[in-house]
């Protein structure tokens, strides 16, 4: 009985598989369409200047002056904030004194000892003495040298009440007033300079090849500020470390110095990234075959029988996909790709089939 059945069974599947080998399937198709030459990537980015500092003092202390506001333009080396340094000039002075105390006495024992030479080679002085005069010398050259040194400090400190810019720019901020106690960390103006203004935008990571190996790539940069204006531009960096959040990278666009544009604005950035090889075709994501390897293939129709492409998928967005390995215009079966079979007899459903 079993063998019967068995045998029954056998039949049936020789019908059906001599049914589909002689009555061609009817399948739907689209056509590969190939990718423009260059790649446009939209981005949007924000315009930073090369120098944005919050400044502190070096030194603690009471305001005594203020001589920015907001919105003035300084420049390098400019005095925008003064402190009291009523205590550090008397201190100044107090070295001062300490210091040419400390050269007339290194004077002194210089001429002493230089004296004594002449006697000793007239074995007028006992040579002990010559070694005690140059001690002396030693030992107020010492004290010479460390109050010198004390005095260089104090007249730092001097200076340290006085903050200067340290480039040119914009006061775009200001946190303190006269009369206010401010330390070493207190964040007293935020200056920002005027020129050498970038973009940063963050790329996608699949994009890295493509802007990695690609040494000009060209910018379009609308400010969000003139909708109507296009620059155009080069990309002038990348950082070649990706965010592990976003999963992006960041590039660096350099902008004229006479761009009407300022640090904190927001600007359209469009990426022309040139393409190195134009067989790179698009395709419905339902076209894809994933085989047990991970790689990927596609069934197409050529002379009314089915051939299998292996590709490589490049890109994928939203339910396209980019690949390699497809001939343009190539009729590519768009469903049902799980159970096809290269050789089988096909024919183009016309109604159904997508260009």
């Amino acid at each position: 009985m079993r063998t019967f059945i068995a045998n029954l069974l056998l039949i049936k599947l020789t019908l059906v598989s001599f049914f589909i080998h002689a009555t061609p399937l009817n399948v739907e198709v689209v056509y590969a369409k190939q990718q423009a030459s260059n790649l446009e990537l939209e981005l949007s980015g924000n315009v930073r200047a090369l120098n944005d500092a919050q400044l502190t003092s070096l030194e603690s202390g009471i305001v005594r002056s203020v001589n920015v506001e907001a919105g003035d333009q300084v420049n390098l080396g400019q005095v925008l904030i003064e402190l009291d340094d009523s205590l550090a000039m008397i201190e100044l002075e107090q070295a001062k004194a300490v210091y040419q105390s400390a050269l007339v006495t290194y004077q002194e024992d210089l001429r002493l000892y230089n004296e004594i030479i002449e006697l000793t080679k007239k074995e007028v002085i006992a040579k002990t003495q010559l070694a005690q005069r140059k001690a002396n010398l030693a030992n107020s050259e010492a004290l010479r040298a460390q109050a010198k040194a004390k005095l260089h400090l104090q007249q730092e400190i001097v200076k340290r009440h006085t903050l200067r810019a340290p480039f040119a720019g914009t006061i775009a901020k200001r946190d303190v007033d006269v009369g206010e106690w401010i330390s070493q960390q207190s964040q007293v103006l935020q200056l920002v300079s005027d020129d050498s203004l970038r973009i940063f935008v963050d790329i996608p990571q699949e994009y890295f090849s493509e802007v990695k190996y690609n040494n000009n790539i060209d910018v379009l940069v609308t400010p969000d500020t003139a909708p109507n204006t296009v620059i155009k531009l080069a990309l002038s960096q990348f950082i070649n470390v990706s965010n592990p959040i976003s999963r992006t990278f960041m590039a660096r666009i350099d902008l004229p110095k006479n761009t009407e544009m300022v640090s904190g604005m927001s600007a359209k950035v469009r990426l022309i990234l040139p393409r190195n090889n134009a067989s790179q075709v698009t395709l419905p994501k339902s076209t894809l075959k994933r085989h047990p390897d991970g790689s990927y293939s596609v069934y197409a129709v050529e002379n009314n029988k089915i051939k299998r492409y292996g590709i490589n998928l490049l890109r994928t967005k939203f339910d396209q996909v980019i690949v390699q390995g497809v001939p343009e215009n190539t009729a590519v079966i768009s469903s049902g790709n799980e159970l096809l079979i290269e050789g089988t007899s096909v024919s183009i459903d016309n109604n159904k089939g997508a260009n």
